[in-house]
């Protein structure tokens, strides 16, 4: 099983080393694409890209941004027409502040779907709510999508991206699959879920005290 995580973002760069302490604990056997769509902090985020011991790793520099609500939008619907996924079972789409502490179950889930036709592994983001689906991380088989979903309306979608998710698998008619995140759909309060054991944490004291204790 080929596996890609493709970690999108801005302003981040210390949480690439903690992402990256975290990820060593970890069994998960896959390559390292990041994409930063900010050109002025390219000198510093390499040092932490550089960190990363998966052999098989990329960094991808760009100034081209579509703005905080569709920037990772864009970066997914980009890297797609680079033929960057070419060959994965798996990408697993994920911000660099959305830590992976434990890849049992993601493990599990990953082999269980990965003979089947769906297409992608979603989470929702807000209780009784289905028309969004989570961006910080989701899941989907690069080799069962036959073309570049995001695209359409990339530029001229006026809602949300969690919207923009759910809007473009239902338009094309992609195979999807909620999968449980948290037990009441509800990202808030921020926490190490019950499910997939993500950790989307901005306070970095708090990740930081995550570490020194699992160390």
């Amino acid at each position: 099983m080929k596996i890609l995580l493709f970690i999108t973002g801005h302003r981040q760069l210390k949480e690439y080393h903690y992402f990256n302490v975290l990820l060593k604990r970890l069994t998960i056997d896959c390559d390292i694409y990041i994409y930063c769509n900010n050109p002025d902090i390219s000198g510093e985020i390499v040092e932490y890209y550089q960190q990363f011991q998966q052999i098989n790793k990329r960094l991808f520099i760009t100034s081209l941004n579509n703005g905080y609500t569709m920037g990772a939008i864009e970066a997914i619907s980009e890297s797609l027409n680079m033929s960057i996924f070419h060959g994965y079972d798996y990408v697993i789409h994920l911000h660099p502040d959305v830590f992976l502490t434990d890849d049992t179950y993601l493990l599990e889930l990953l082999n269980k779907h990965l003979k089947n036709e769906t297409v992608f592994l979603v989470n929702r983001c807000f209780p009784d709510d289905q028309e969004h689906f989570s961006v910080d991380f989701f899941i989907f088989k690069p080799k069962l999508l036959r073309i570049n979903i995001f695209i359409s309306e990339l530029y001229t979608y006026k809602y949300s991206p969690e919207e923009y998710l759910f809007y473009v698998l239902r338009k094309y008619n992609i195979m999807y699959q909620v999968v449980k995140r948290f037990n009441n759909d509800c990202w808030y309060p921020r926490r190490i879920d019950d499910h997939l054991k993500l950790y989307h944490e901005h306070d970095l004291t708090k990740v930081e005290e995550l570490i020194s204790l699992i160390q």
